[in-house]
């Protein structure tokens, strides 16, 4: 089995009615800057690293759409991790539970440069998920580069697309700038 074989893709993991009422819900939402926070100073962000908006769903939102979503995300995620495990045949590897799942909005000129995910200090990520929730729009695609950094792989862009791969240190790989329209996308991590 090759590195590539651990990128695995998922169309319509989640029906695209639930996936619509996200986004129409999305587009009435409040959204942060989500950007990269400095080191040096934790009020700052850095938007040359990363320029997104997000949403983080959980379970103690005030909101209960938020939570709503947030738990039916959460139970797909977790089909689609059994899956993934099955498909590999990963059969001595569990996963505990889904970590700080975010909605992101990338505007136009929004990007997320070359990175990893695992790199959470109290909370290491084993795998990484990227749900596609719209594909109404210029840009923006998922990259990956292979661990020699010659290659790069584009996942096309299709709503309802789910993307898992593991979080470690071999899955570089951004988000392309935004160059008409809105991205929006569900982020989420195993652990």
């Amino acid at each position: 089995m090759e590195i590539k074989d651990f990128i695995k893709i998922y169309d319509n993991a989640i029906p695209l009615e639930v996936v619509s009422s996200i986004v129409r819900w999305s587009n009435k939402s409040k959204f942060e800057d989500a950007g990269v926070i400095a080191s040096d100073n934790p009020n700052r962000i850095i938007k040359n690293v990363r320029n997104t908006k997000t949403l983080p769903l959980s379970k103690f939102s005030e909101s209960l759409t938020n939570v709503h979503f947030g738990q039916i995300v959460s139970y797909f995620l977790f089909e689609h991790i059994k899956k993934y495990r099955h498909d590999l045949k990963l059969y001595d590897f569990n996963i505990y539970t889904i970590d700080h799942m975010d909605i992101l909005k990338y505007e136009e000129g929004g990007f997320y440069i070359w990175h990893t995910d695992h790199n959470a200090k109290d909370a290491p990520r084993t795998i990484s998920c990227i749900l596609l929730l719209n594909d109404d729009y210029e840009g923006g695609e998922l990259m990956f580069m292979d661990s020699n950094g010659e290659n790069q792989r584009k996942i096309e862009t299709k709503a309802g697309r789910l993307i898992l791969w593991p979080s470690n240190f071999m899955f570089p790989h951004k988000v392309n700038t935004i160059k008409k329209g809105l991205r929006y996308s569900i982020v989420a991590w195993a652990l």
